[in-house]
């Protein structure tokens, strides 16, 4: 097949949940802004112009990728946020934006810094390597309009005995990556047939129609290089072509989702209002983008790349945490058939987090008392975006904090459990990513991941099964698959010099006369501490409780005679399944250890390398980082915490999957002298006014009738 032309100039984003911030030149000092507030308008107008100027006679205008406020050198911005949270008012950190463009013609990558008092380029650099930065929204929506009306693509249809004009659909999917060896810029769509009932309606659900062909796009000629053919029969069909003309249309049956395109839909009945109400308002107070509540003080930003982010995370005014963030994750595939192999999906790399953020619903996402926070992104044309309501952040009753009844007086001591929830969704294609921030009245903090949406999948002979997932409608496999996260933490646990060690719970000896004299009756156990002395990654063993703690060397706690610091919990999910020797594994080199350890560097900030899209194993990412074994004792270092689902689908997963959740939570160990909630209010009926639905003769309890 001869490779046809796509058309890239459209441009599309949506307008109803985001609108274009009109920008000028700064003519506003950025003296009074905190060094961790957001970029301004002003601000990205002056380095989109900055740059287009640097380039004015290079012959091409630059499309960007990246305009945002670039983070002060952590040495410089700790010196200048201890003085501020000391009450004094230090001299304002120089703001610096960091730009990241590619050439349009070849996609080649170039990064700058620009300063803002000066409004000059302080730096410029073109990346050297075969990387590729993330798609953006007007690219993939330009090859998708123009994909579907392509000839190509219509001898493809033809060739399955369907009409070069029917309607159909196209998901972008990062090309992933099959060879160790630099390939050209490439990227793969799936395609599905729309429904002969629905299908001119734009909410129809085209996943429960897949076809077995993928055609591959070059992205810099914006051609179709070739089609592939997907394998459709089971295991025993090896890798043989088993559809045939007249295949589509015997093979798939509607499925559709939405209340107004489902057939006969009935609303189930029964289920009553349930409204979230704070009379008296919010505990929590905002300023900008600074949050105080409940004895915690931090900031958030939006990046991006990240999203939302967290910063110098503070608890009845100790430090605690310096920066909080979504990392990375990564989704590998088990379908080991060409060409769909290649799906290897890094979310937050190849989409981007802020890109793909959802703007949050009143009511829907949210509920009860919401504050709603903006994200501003810079469009590839310069233009800055503003991203409504991306993070919702409320309050959250999240059952019983504390209790314990005095058996002798009946007694009860009830203290409710409050937390403060952060929230922010992506859309990445299909699927949907919820994440969350919990935190809590004790100083802890736990990070939530909810993911639903829509599987992912492939097409599949009627009737057939296969060993790389499970039919969940006629002629659809949800293939198995895994999501692999990465949190970066980057500690500072009531101070500078912070120390990660290990502790496993063991068996004492009780095997000889010497030993029994220590454990005489075969009861004992210890818990033995290993210190992570150098960089490099540890895998949990739930079999002896390893737990990971994060200690401050410097500061020893005055009853337990330990140093203070916060533990990790981590649930104990299985790694990466891909084979060591393979293309995939070498890409996600996060996804091999639970926990790993780096010293401190600014801008090292990404589990799986700088550029994630079409990687071959030679971006770098944490085994990178830690390969210097530096010493992390007593030093600034970041702590990363891997963990995922292995999703092998279930029929009740489509057409939308119900959410899987997994969370991970850093909790104060030895950090305070006694339980930090002892000042916590009872729980009381006078103040909780619960209602009595069924109520009795019986008296209710004593603690609900205060």
């Amino acid at each position: 097949m001869a490779p046809t032309a796509v058309d890239v100039t459209s441009s599309a984003i949506n307008a109803a949940s985001s609108a274009p911030l009109k920008t000028s030149k700064l003519t506003s000092p950025t003296a009074e802004l905190h060094p961790l507030d957001d970029i301004t308008p002003g601000e990205n107008n002056l380095a989109v112009e900055l740059i287009r100027d640097y380039h004015r006679n290079d012959g091409f205008e630059p499309w960007f990728k990246a305009v945002q406020r670039q983070e002060p050198r952590k040495a410089v911005l700790l010196q200048w946020l201890d003085a501020y949270h000391a009450g004094h008012k230090p001299a304002a950190i120089p703001r610096k934006i960091e730009v990241l463009y590619i050439e349009p013609a070849s996609a080649r990558i170039h990064e700058a810094i620009v300063d803002v008092a000066s409004q000059k380029v302080e730096s410029h650099s073109v990346v050297q390597g075969n990387h590729r930065t993330n798609l953006d929204i007007t690219q993939l929506e330009a090859f998708e309009a123009a994909l579907v009306q392509d000839p190509v693509v219509k001898q493809a249809l033809k060739e399955l005995g369907l009409e070069p004009d029917t309607p159909i659909a196209s998901d972008p999917w990062i090309y992933g990556a099959d060879s160790f060896e630099d390939q050209p810029y490439l990227m793969q769509f799936l395609m599905y047939l729309k429904s002969p009932r629905t299908g001119y309606d734009g909410d129809t659900f085209h996943y429960s129609w897949p076809l077995p062909f993928v055609p591959v796009v070059d992205v810099n000629s914006g051609t179709i290089v070739r089609v592939d053919w997907c394998y459709t029969g089971d295991s025993a069909d090896g890798m043989v072509h088993t559809w045939k003309e007249g295949w589509a249309r015997s093979n798939m049956e509607e499925r559709e989702y939405m209340p107004h395109l489902q057939q006969n839909f009935q609303p189930r009945a029964g289920l009553k209002p349930l409204i979230v109400q704070q009379p008296e308002g919010p505990s929590f107070t905002v300023k900008g983008k600074s949050v105080e509540w409940q004895g915690w003080q931090f900031r958030l930003s939006w990046t991006a790349r990240e999203g939302l982010t967290l910063h110098d995370l503070r608890f009845k005014g100790r430090s605690v945490f310096h920066r909080l963030s979504m990392s990375e994750m990564t989704v590998p595939y088990g379908d080991p058939r060409p060409p769909l192999h290649r799906k290897q999906a890094f979310d937050v790399g190849d989409a981007s987090c802020g890109f793909t953020a959802n703007s949050l619903s009143l009511g829907c996402d949210c509920l009860g008392a919401i504050h709603y926070f903006d994200g501003h992104l810079a469009l590839p044309s310069g233009v800055l975006l503003q991203q409504q309501n991306v993070v919702c952040m409320h309050e959250v009753d999240d059952g019983l904090g504390m209790k314990h009844t005095n058996y002798r007086t009946n007694n009860p001591y009830v203290v409710r459990r409050r937390t403060l929830v952060l929230q922010t969704i992506i859309t990445v294609a299909n699927y949907e990513y919820i994440f969350l921030w919990h935190l809590d009245q004790t100083g802890a903090i736990s990070f939530e991941v909810r993911a639903t949406g829509v599987l992912s999948v492939s097409p599949i002979d009627a009737g057939k099964t296969s060993p790389y997932g499970n039919v969940v409608s006629r002629g659809v496999l949800g293939t198995n698959h895994q999501h692999i996260f990465c949190v970066r933490v980057d500690p500072r646990i009531d101070g500078d010099g912070n120390t990660v060690h290990y502790e496993d719970s063991v068996t004492m000896p009780f095997d000889t006369e010497a030993d029994k004299l220590l454990n005489p009756y075969g009861t004992g156990y210890t818990v033995q501490k290993t210190v992570l002395e150098h960089e490099g990654g540890v895998n949990l063993d739930p079999l002896k409780n390893r737990t990971f703690k994060i200690t401050n060397p410097n500061k020893i706690n005055a009853i337990s005679q330990k140093p203070i610091g916060y533990k990790l919990h981590l649930p104990a999910t299985q790694l990466l399944l891909a084979h060591p020797d393979s293309v995939a594994f070498a890409r996600a080199e996060f996804a091999r250890q639970h926990v790993w350890v780096t010293k401190y560097r600014d801008d090292e900030l990404w589990a799986g390398g700088k550029f994630t899209n079409q990687s071959n194993g030679k971006q770098g990412g944490l085994a990178t980082y830690s390969q210097a074994k530096e010493g992390t004792v007593n030093e600034d270092i970041v702590l990363w915490a891997v963990f995922g689902l292995t999703h092998n689908p279930r029929v009740e997963d489509f057409p939308v999957m119900p959410v899987e959740s997994l969370m991970m939570s850093l909790k104060p160990n030895d950090f305070w002298e006694t339980c930090p909630i002892l000042d916590i209010a009872t729980s009381t009926q006078a103040v909780n006014k619960s209602i009595l639905v069924q109520p009795s003769e019986a008296e209710a309890p004593s603690c609900c009738k205060k």
